[in-house]
């Protein structure tokens, strides 16, 4: 389950995001996104490359129309309604941790 937060992206941990622009009033630009795998974030912009985010009216339920690949571990996002789908194909890196 990704979590919605509103805390800033340097501060985000594993499986969380956080809305962009954070004032509803305004339209969504986007979410950042911590990768569960490796916490890295990576910015998932509304209508990039053919990406649609939707949000549940109370916005804690955020889906993506096609999976985002995180910038570090290179593995697949896909997110429907909060619940995350971790892919992985010939791109992913091999990260460790120590």
């Amino acid at each position: 389950m990704m979590r919605p937060t509103s805390k800033p992206p340097c501060k985000l941990d594993r499986g969380e995001l956080r809305r962009v622009s954070q004032d509803r009033r305004f339209g969504l630009v986007g979410y950042h996104v911590c990768c569960p795998r490796c916490g890295f974030v990576t910015v998932a912009l509304n209508g990039s490359d053919g990406l649609v985010i939707s949000e549940s009216d109370d916005g804690e339920r955020v889906s993506f129309s096609r999976p985002v690949r995180c910038l570090y571990c290179a593995v697949l996002l896909g997110l429907k309604n909060g619940e995350a789908d971790i892919q992985e194909d010939e791109r992913v890196r091999r990260v460790q941790y120590r």
